[in-house]
């Protein structure tokens, strides 16, 4: 059992090392993101208005994080299910 869950671990990290560059590509939009999120949303504060550019900016960092968020989220599902596969089919081990 110790020798499957050990070789299981191995292949989680193995598919983190190969995809460590995308993972550092999301991370990297979702922080620019965030940050563009909330100049654009101090910037109609302070504005008191919600122009064209300050709202394209909310909707799009909106999105940009979002979709990081996801992509990031499934990766980790994915290893998950390797971690445990009788998990990801619903069924018991």
């Amino acid at each position: 059992m110790s020798n499957d869950l050990d070789t299981k671990i191995e292949a989680i990290r193995d598919l983190l090392a190969i995809f460590r560059f995308e993972r550092m590509v999301y991370l990297f939009v979702t922080i620019v993101s965030l940050i563009m999120l909330l100049s654009s949303a101090a910037y109609m504060m302070l504005q008191g208005d919600a122009g064209i550019i300050a709202v394209t900016g909310l909707f799009g960092s909106a999105g940009a994080i979002t979709y990081t968020a996801g992509r990031l989220l499934r990766m980790w599902s994915q290893a998950i299910q390797v971690l445990f596969p009788a998990a990801a089919q619903g069924g018991n081990e």
